[in-house]
């Protein structure tokens, strides 16, 4: 072949391939150009911030009811409107949608503030109802006031309840839990009546069917938000754990392992640190170990000083020590670490008042004094000498 000949060649081999990529080259600018926003003033959102609520409208996202944001004409109360610069179909349905659920939540929520006798800051999401009559706090340096701290509360009680169906495969729940975080003594004391129907000057909780915990949140009883964000934790895992079908209270027979133990779990998952012992809430200066219970429970196992297994099981929440607690938080520990869903299996088995002994063979398939000696090696396999 000649040199000319190899040149003609190699330019229609050229452009062959120019030609064949031309159609990906298309396809990838006109991706690109759905990627773009066909609206710079709402980035394509079809929605922007009401101007009633300037720097406070993203709050609302999350939330399907906000008594702040509600009464405004503009936005309905749900912190947007449509973007008048485009025409954005779908997010003008959705955000109307949105705003038909306004009503007849602040009609459900409307009942809260009648028994309360008036009117409470509180928010709804999907899956909690949250009143915040607390002040703003300190976050991380930064300080927040009353309504952020309403809507921070609310998203980090809806990531529990995500973490607890994730990691136990839970599978329905009837109702939505309600947490009252009140400032003042008496708000607390008058709300624990109402809402929990026994009175208390510092936080109780409604188990089961109606799951429902009001606290008093002020500096009396929490040096900080972070204690009083672990709190609401250890609170939300014991009510989501009553609540999941079948509901029932697993701490008044003979569970007070496992309903002390998940919650700690929770605690230690988010804070490495346990600091939260219900019943025995008055103390706030009650505490075990720094709140450090692996090390704790491996020092307890390695001198062969931890409870044996047998009076774990017969123990109820109220009646479990310092130490006990720690041990309960490792029991729930190695056995979600051996499988969550199983576990999840397990508290449904006890809540339906199957014996702890027969639930622990049904679902992992060993009995208690096997169950104690995994559990022995494990500990001191896995667990620090020091944290």
């Amino acid at each position: 072949m000649s040199p000319s000949t190899r040149t003609r060649v190699g330019c229609a081999l050229m452009a062959l391939a120019a030609f064949a990529a031309a159609p990906a080259a298309g396809a990838a600018m006109q991706e690109q150009a759905e990627r773009a926003p066909a609206c710079n003033r709402c980035k394509s959102q079809g929605v922007q911030p009401c101007k009633e609520h300037r720097g406070e409208a993203e709050l609302e996202a999350n939330a399907l009811y906000c008594s702040v944001a509600d009464g405004c004409e503009a936005c309905g109360g749900t912190g947007f409107v449509p973007c008048p610069h485009c025409e954005n179909e779908k997010a003008r349905s959705d955000l109307a949608l949105r705003r038909s659920r306004i009503v007849p939540a602040r009609e459900r929520l409307a009942l809260l503030d009648r028994e309360m006798g008036r009117t409470m800051r509180k928010a709804e999401s999907e899956r909690f109802v949250l009143v915040w009559e607390m002040t703003g706090m300190k976050v991380e340096k930064k300080r927040l006031d009353e309504h952020a701290m309403l809507h921070l509360t609310l998203d980090r009680l809806e990531r529990v309840y995500a973490d607890y169906c994730a990691t136990l495969a839970a599978r329905s729940f009837r109702k939505k839990v309600r947490v009252f975080v009140w400032y003042l003594p008496a708000d607390q004391a008058n709300g624990a009546l109402r809402f929990c129907g026994q009175g208390s000057g510092y936080g109780v909780k409604l188990m089961g069917d109606t799951p429902t915990y009001s606290v008093c949140g002020n500096s009396q009883y929490f040096r900080g938000e972070e204690e009083l964000h672990r709190n609401l934790v250890h609170s939300t895992a014991h009510l989501l754990f009553s609540h999941e079908d079948p509901s029932g209270w697993v701490g008044n027979q003979k569970g007070g392992w496992a309903d002390e133990g998940l919650a700690h779990w929770f605690e230690q998952r988010y804070f490495g640190v346990c600091d939260n012992y219900c019943y025995q809430e008055q103390n706030t200066n009650v505490d075990f170990k720094g709140g450090k219970f692996r090390s704790a429970v491996r020092k307890l196992v390695a001198a062969g000083e931890e409870p044996p297994v047998g009076e774990m099981l017969e123990k109820n929440t109220d009646t479990l020590t310092l130490p006990q607690h720690a041990v309960a938080m490792s029991y729930v520990d190695y056995l979600i670490t051996l499988d969550g869903a199983k576990f999840g299996a397990l508290g449904r088995l006890m809540r339906a008042k199957k014996p702890t002994r027969e639930a622990i063979q049904e679902v992992y398939g060993f009995n208690v004094l096997e169950f104690e000696r995994r559990w022995r090696a494990w500990v001191l396999e896995t667990y620090p000498v020091r944290e």
